[in-house]
């Protein structure tokens, strides 16, 4: 038993510190707003870009990509979709806070906890399984996110309660929620998007506006630095495997061997992007006043963190009880990552522009990743005490 507790600590315990790091850093004057901005920026345009390539150019062979895990993955993220969109209808009356709700059911922090966590449990191999299905993950997040809020959306609803959102004129770069809503956080996707005047008439040119969201937010999956280093990544992988070998064995060209000074610097780069993410994390959390979402924030928490992984895990279970699926440590780990995770940053952005509760979505964020840290000590904890990890 107290080695188990010391593995699931040790697993648990270098993200807590990194966040805590963060949160210091931010009441200490050291890191303010702009900085963390530009910080996180940074990182997700560049270091991100290359911690994806290189953990999909590092797999040894394109026969290795784990294609039916991957459909697998999506196939549960969808039914807590379907599971999110069941529970919302009762957790709240009001149409705008259920699209966020239904986000917490499936969204989580996987780019910024996830992959830590996926490497601390088994290594370097849990971290290139985690990168690689960053992919389908991050895409299925973002359009399935897309249609959520745009189905249940109501700007005029944020604007009445809150007297901000896209029918006010208030800039959401510095962040909705107590969390600093940057576009370019974590997994991405939202971009930046034009407010409408406060004096345009509610649901004007509101076709338009939609329109016009759902291309940005498209073009912002495309664009993504997530989606480009893993596709840039491979692309190589792919080259690399096709590549004639030389009379000794090796292939005639390698980045590792060819341009060691180049690959070298791009690996140095990845090492940076988590223990700088967890510090943006940590320094954007700040509390603020919850009176009049808290039945919708503790509902979200809990389907968040502890609903989700609860039907995630009894599915993978099923499915190798069934013989549909195979797993080892590897897989059980990258789960934890996805099913486990807290509320992606990012989902704030989404919910704010296109009509969410960005009150109720950045809550959520910063409660869902305070309390995150012991239910993911819980869930590694008792996979390890089951002889899974």
């Amino acid at each position: 038993m107290g080695s188990v507790f010391a593995y699931s600590f040790s697993a648990v315990m270098p993200i807590i510190l990194l966040i805590l790091i963060g949160v210091l850093a931010r009441r200490t004057g050291y890191l303010d707003i702009d900085t963390l901005r530009k910080l996180n920026r940074f990182n997700f345009r560049y270091a991100l870009f290359a911690l994806m390539f290189v953990n999909i150019y590092e797999i040894e062979s394109i026969h290795n990509i784990p294609v039916k895990t991957a459909a697998f993955v999506v196939a549960v993220l969808l039914i807590l979709f379907l599971f999110g969109v069941f529970y919302s209808r009762f957790a709240t009356n009001e149409r705008f806070r259920r699209g966020v709700l239904i986000q917490s059911a499936f969204r989580s922090n996987y780019a910024v906890i996830g992959l830590p966590v996926s490497e601390t449990l088994v290594g370097a191999s849990g971290l290139q399984l985690a990168s690689f299905l960053q992919l389908p993950v991050v895409t299925f997040f973002n359009f399935m996110c897309v249609l959520t809020l745009s189905i249940f959306s109501d700007p005029e609803a944020e604007y009445r309660y809150y007297g901000e959102g896209p029918l006010a004129d208030a800039s959401y770069s510095e962040g909705r929620g107590g969390v600093i809503a940057d576009p370019s956080h974590d997994e991405g996707g939202a971009g930046n998007m034009t407010d409408i005047s406060p004096a345009a008439p509610a649901g004007e040119h509101n076709t338009g506006m939609k329109r016009s969201r759902l291309a940005k937010i498209l073009r912002g999956i495309i664009t993504n630095p997530l989606i480009q280093g893993l596709m840039l990544g491979l692309i190589a992988l792919i080259i690399r495997n096709i590549l004639p070998l030389r009379k000794d064995g090796q292939i005639v060209f390698s980045l590792q061997r060819d341009l060691s000074w180049l690959y070298s610097a791009v690996k140095s780069l990845s090492r940076t992007a988590t223990p700088i993410a967890l510090i943006v994390l940590g320094g954007q959390l700040e509390l603020k006043e919850i009176e009049g979402y808290r039945r919708e924030l503790i509902s979200g928490i809990l389907v968040r963190l502890i609903a989700a992984p609860i039907i995630s895990f009894s599915l993978v279970f099923l499915a190798v009880h069934l013989g549909w699926l195979t797993v080892t440590p590897v897989e059980i780990a990258v789960f934890v990552a996805i099913f486990g995770s807290p509320q992606a940053v990012s989902s704030i952005v989404m919910s704010t522009e296109m009509g969410g509760d960005g009150h109720l979505a950045g809550q959520i964020v910063i409660w869902s990743s305070i309390f995150g840290m012991f239910t993911l000590f819980a869930i590694i904890f008792i996979l390890r005490l089951w002889g899974m990890l």
